[in-house]
């Protein structure tokens, strides 16, 4: 019981009896808490230690799930047909399937490199990652949890570039000199088809998909070719952005001006209107041509500033708009994806936001469900 003084007059509840002498304080209390206290460490050595003396390990901290999936209000976007976007994290993957609303988030362990150019290839059924050194990649197959490659995937560095069919992707083959890409299934077996590269090149950060297929490769000589199974072709000018039907190229000489041409043709022509300057952007920031061939999304970096701005180039008339957006540095090509009708195009904004921009106005709206930061996006066209 403890003790304290009542008023003059005032019984209190540590009084023995009225007019009686209080009792001496004890001392012994100090002892008491000394002993609590002891008992308190004893316990706690206890549980860190089992009975033959060795320290326990912590509970390991609950994990999340390795698969979340939320159910989101239908025709995100508006969009109803089939196609879905996907998007990479630092530790997940997560798909987006805008007609039914639904997102899946995949936990994917974290690549052994700090190599800012990783490969992010969606195929039909799955999607691989893969940074461009030699360290372990993954594999997420839709509704499963993430794998680890195997195969041919597994085998070599460099470049992983999506091929002509979408259930396969060309592989820097290992060996002197690396001398071609092979064309790899995303089951990990190789399919004996390969890419000769030029002679004097490329470095495996300059070897970029052309947006057909086909492997777009910037020699140490500083040129640039188109190449596949049978042919290297030699592409005069700088080429700014690609896609399935064109490629949007910047031509100095003797004024810069921005011409497009005709990916299976080679038929150029010359855009109105000044043309972006060779200082804009740096080889292989490219940017991406519309299914359509309607608009090139091109990634512009600022004077003097780490800022990216999204500038959006009409391919008949010249004229450009800027996007209401700040990009991710480069390589800003892996932050940018279409979608299959060319209504939408798909951009990881400063912060890892991932928006939509309507190349049409460039305006930018969100997704309308909440998503974590992510660095690359991609596009699944509709099966069948």
């Amino acid at each position: 019981m403890a003790y304290r003084d009542a008023g003059p007059g005032e019984p209190g509840d540590d009084v023995v009896g009225f007019g009686r002498e209080r009792p001496p304080r004890r001392a012994w209390h100090t002892g008491v808490l000394l002993a609590l206290a002891a008992c308190v460490v004893a316990a706690f050595a206890i549980t860190r230690l089992g009975h033959d003396g060795r320290q326990l390990t912590a509970p390991p901290r609950p994990q999340p799930p390795p698969v979340v999936v939320t159910q989101a209000s239908r025709d995100l976007l508006g969009v109803t047909a089939g196609w879905e976007v996907f998007a990479r994290g630092s530790g997940d993957v997560i798909r987006i399937q805008l007609a039914s609303g639904r997102v899946t988030r995949t936990v994917v362990p974290a690549l052994e490199s700090n190599n800012p150019v990783v490969a992010f290839v969606v195929g039909p059924h799955e999607v691989v990652i893969r940074s461009y050194d030699q360290v372990p990649g993954y594999i997420v197959r839709d509704g499963h949890q993430a794998s680890q490659l195997t195969g041919a995937l597994a085998d070599y560095a460099g470049p992983l570039l999506p091929g002509p069919d979408g259930s396969q992707v060309w592989v820097l083959a290992s060996g002197p000199g690396y001398s071609r890409l092979t064309l790899v299934g995303l089951d990990g077996k190789a399919t004996g088809t390969s890419i000769r590269l030029p002679p004097g090149g490329p470095q495996p950060a300059t070897a970029i998909p052309d947006g057909q297929g086909y492997a777009m490769l910037l020699t140490d000589a500083n040129r640039i070719y188109d190449a596949g199974p049978t042919w290297d072709h030699r592409v005069p000018s700088m080429v700014i952005a690609t896609g399935p039907t064109a490629w949007l190229s910047l031509s100095c000489h003797p004024r810069c001006q921005n011409v497009v041409t005709g990916a299976q043709s080679g038929a150029q022509r010359i855009l109105p209107g000044p043309g972006l300057t060779d200082s804009a952007f740096t080889w292989p920031t490219l940017g991406l041509i519309s299914p359509n061939g309607a608009i090139a999304a091109v990634p512009v970096s600022q004077a003097n500033s780490a800022r990216v701005d999204l500038e959006l180039l009409n391919l008949s008339t010249g004229a450009s708009i800027k996007a209401d957006v700040a990009m991710n540095p480069v390589p800003a090509y892996q932050g940018m994806a279409w979608s299959p009708d060319s209504h939408w195009l798909f951009v990881v904004a400063s912060g890892g936001r991932l928006v939509a921009v309507n190349p049409n106005t460039g305006q930018v709206t969100g997704f309308g469900v909440p998503l974590p930061p992510v660095s690359q996006v991609a596009v699944r066209p509709a099966s069948g």
